[in-house]
């Protein structure tokens, strides 16, 4: 028995059925390649969401790092003996008996309604 090789244009001879039936069959073959078209955009579009969550995720997490570190050092710095501290270096005369109280009597201040 002798072994019969196919010819490499024998694999093109199904061309014409296949050309027909695309042919007959072109709303469906635009309707999938419209589907495809929608399918790449609505990807690429997610890509660039999870992206972008990525980096505001980061922001947020370097800010609230900010946040923090300024909030303890305004904590520190508004301590009683900080701020008398403070008040010493810039020449300022600290009374030992404390701050004083004024006291107004009510309805002696009438307010602009």
């Amino acid at each position: 028995m002798a072994i019969k090789l196919k010819s490499t244009f024998s694999f093109f001879a199904f061309w014409p059925k296949f050309a027909g039936w695309i042919l007959g069959n072109i709303r469906f073959v635009f309707l999938l390649v419209f589907l495809g078209v929608i399918y790449i955009a609505m990807v690429r579009q997610a890509e660039a969401n999870v992206r972008a969550i990525h980096t505001l995720k980061e922001d947020v997490r370097k800010l609230r790092w900010e946040y923090m570190s300024l909030q303890s050092e305004l904590m520190y710095s508004s301590t009683q003996s900080e701020v008398i501290r403070n008040m010493k270096a810039k020449g300022f005369i600290i009374d030992p008996k404390g701050p004083k109280r004024i006291v107004v009597p009510k309805g002696s201040i009438k307010l602009e309604e």
